[in-house]
């Protein structure tokens, strides 16, 4: 009977749980958002990593802007040719949305994909053989 008493009391002692909106906030920036995205769409098939000469910039390339629990995501990518550009546009599209709701925890409310860029193949696999 004693450890029972000893546990009653230990229970008695411990403060209630706060409640999850007492608790705080947490903010997601967009350099986050943008980071998840790039490597989300990165991942397609089709989507290939190149510097865009008439950018200037590496490819995919993502920018956010994130308010709350919501993000507007824009995306520019370069496609291996002969890839579809609106069936990987749409790819692109829903992988980020994925990507950005379960690493971040923020709801992509629109994504914009920009196909920048189509490039040939060939050497991409030529450079990956070395």
């Amino acid at each position: 009977m004693a450890d029972v008493a000893v546990a009653d009391v230990a229970v008695a002692d411990v403060p209630p749980a706060t409640a999850p909106e007492a608790r705080g906030t947490l903010t997601v920036s967009d350099r986050v958002v943008q980071k998840v995205a790039r490597a989300a769409a990165s991942r397609v098939h089709g989507v290939v990593e190149t510097t865009s000469g008439l950018l200037g910039r590496d490819l995919p390339h993502a920018s956010a802007h994130t308010h709350g629990t919501r993000a507007q995501v824009q995306v520019d990518v370069a496609l291996a040719w002969p890839a579809p550009a609106a069936g990987t546009a749409r790819r692109v599209r829903d992988a980020v949305e994925d990507a950005v709701l379960r690493y971040a925890g923020v709801r992509a409310d629109r994504v914009d994909v920009r196909v920048v860029a189509v490039t040939d193949p060939a050497p991409l696999v030529a450079e990956r053989v070395r």
